[in-house]
């Protein structure tokens, strides 16, 4: 197989089997992931999600992981969870307990589904809106 025939979420999941096997080979003390389980459903994220807790919490080669994430797999097993706010060019780091990072991360995926829902009306229901509109052409 071509890497080029995979989908997103299996060129994420190969990256990941690698990273994993030199982590296993050759350990570094921590690890820096933004983003990773993007391109990953949901039991491909609960699995991910699985393996960082064992190897952050092995007896043999204990490694710290920091990952970004807007979904709840990661968060679910995080030691802490930090949000980043950013107002006047500015950013500052809170410390988010699990249960309002979970609430933050539902608050928007529940956004996005709304999103969704709204930019996949059917055809003739989009296309019946736009004409009874007053807008000229």
């Amino acid at each position: 197989y071509l890497m080029s025939q995979l989908s997103g979420g299996q060129k994420a999941l190969v990256a990941l089997a690698l990273i994993f096997a030199i982590q296993r080979c050759d350990p570094a003390p921590f690890y820096l992931f933004d983003e990773l389980d993007q391109a990953l459903d949901s039991t491909y994220r609960a699995a991910v999600a699985s393996l960082i807790e064992r190897q952050a919490n092995s007896e043999e080669n204990p490694t710290q992981f920091v990952c970004s994430t807007f979904r709840p797999e990661l968060v679910s097993v995080a030691n802490r969870c930090y949000g980043i706010s950013h107002q006047n060019k500015v950013s500052n780091i809170h410390h988010l307990s699990k249960r309002d990072a979970l609430h933050f991360i539902a608050n928007l995926m529940s956004e996005e589904e709304a999103v969704g829902e709204v930019t996949s009306l059917p055809a003739s229901k989009a296309a019946s809106s736009r004409g009874s509109g007053g807008g000229s052409s």
